[in-house]
């Protein structure tokens, strides 16, 4: 399926992760990817990877939450391309998760640490973005949030709080730029076992998802990449605004629905 032949799609936290997965998928399907990440050791390898798959990438080792590095990517990406079709938020400070409890024990610094990866750089990302986009007439920003901002849990306060944040921003940025061609959406995954969180889960951790879920599995990466790219595309043209789970339909259901199915 070869639907973005001719666009320019930044992929944020595009060398690992979710992220990764997306750019894979965006760059098969026709896209120019660019990655955009600040890890320097994976993002030429990515590179690489999806050049030698006959597409077509280019990493950049970039700080989203630094707007001046993040203005200087759109302007060098901009005049390279000559626009900017698709960009994807997936970039956050998930290092710092194992530091996120309940609200009353909640260290200031994760909150802020958190709130400026998981906010901050999205929005410095979309601002610096738009102006090349609304210059086309037309740009689908995808956001990474997560089921942790639309429920409440026992910890990952920061976090949760963030992703709240993302779809407040989602929902800003679709009314405001809807007219100009613009389109945002976002897409809220629950556990999805990437490369990283395959390393350091707990095996029960992973049953409770799997046992909560009303699928009998948890996510994959390419699970959410494949929604990325339907919102991306000119598919989901009368689409904005929304906020997408891929959650095996844990936000769904009723809380209780596990028990229940136990009884039975």
């Amino acid at each position: 399926m070869i639907e973005f032949e001719g666009k320019v799609a930044i992929v944020t936290g595009g060398a690992n992760g979710m992220g990764e997965r997306v750019a894979h998928t965006l760059a098969e399907r026709g896209a120019t990817v660019v990655i955009a990440d600040r890890d320097g050791e994976r993002t030429p390898l990515v590179e690489q990877q999806i050049r030698e798959s006959g597409a077509s990438a280019h990493g950049y080792v970039v700080d989203v939450t630094d707007e001046a590095r993040v203005a200087e990517l759109m302007k060098e990406v901009s005049a390279r391309f000559g626009r900017i079709d698709v960009l994807d938020n997936n970039a956050a400070a998930l290092e710092l998760t194992a530091e996120d409890p309940d609200v009353a024990a909640l260290d200031l610094a994760v909150l802020t640490g958190t709130l400026t990866g998981n906010v901050v750089g999205p929005f410095l990302c979309t601002k610096h973005a738009l102006p090349v986009m609304l210059a086309q007439g037309s740009g689908s920003i995808v956001n990474m949030a997560s089921v942790s901002g639309m429920l409440g849990e026992t910890s990952l306060s920061a976090y949760g709080i963030s992703k709240a944040a993302v779809i407040q921003l989602t929902r800003a940025v679709a009314t405001q730029y809807g007219k100009q061609g613009i389109r945002c959406n976002a897409v809220a995954p629950a556990l999805v076992m990437t490369r990283n969180t395959s390393e350091w889960m707990p095996a029960e951790f992973k049953d409770i998802y799997t046992r909560n879920s009303m699928t009998p599995y948890v996510g994959d990466p390419q699970d959410v990449a494949e929604v990325v790219a339907f919102l991306a595309s000119d598919r989901a043209r009368y689409m904005t605004g929304h906020v997408i789970p891929v959650d095996g339909g844990i936000a769904a259901a009723s809380p209780i629905v596990a028990e229940r199915r136990d009884l039975a």
